[in-house]
């Protein structure tokens, strides 16, 4: 009987630590990360900003996404500064996370009228 209970008890803790480990690291989509330099959305918007023209990292909080599959959102990085993420080419749906934090990587390009951050990989804070 006692070993039953000390193996009953001995899942259980892995469990629990699987689940901690599982439900508390970042969510990931896309690529992975290639460990390119982090800049302000302050810095990526700047007109002739060198970061607009090379790989790059930006953080900061959905406050808008595609309602139908999530493919772009914009992030604001608490200063004022926002701008619109596209993952479209990326990842075919994303789920919901207005008013988390993201970490996205990848690269300024211009879609028509607007110059938008094409990300190659996104990360969901929980």
């Amino acid at each position: 009987m006692k070993k039953i209970l000390m193996l009953c008890a001995s899942v259980l803790v892995a469990a629990a630590v699987y689940a901690a480990w599982r439900f508390t690291r970042p969510e990931h989509y896309g690529q992975a990360f290639t460990g390119a330099p982090l800049v302000s959305v302050a810095q990526l918007i700047q007109k002739d900003s060198p970061a607009a023209s090379k790989d790059v990292r930006v953080e900061g909080t959905i406050i808008r996404q595609c309602p139908a599959t999530g493919c772009w959102f914009y992030i604001d990085d608490g200063k004022g500064s926002q701008v619109r993420v596209e993952l479209g080419k990326v990842v075919s749906g994303l789920p919901q996370r207005i008013g988390r934090r993201a970490i996205v990587e990848g690269r300024m390009v211009q879609m028509g009228d607007e110059a938008v951050f094409a990300g190659n990989g996104v990360e969901f804070n929980r």
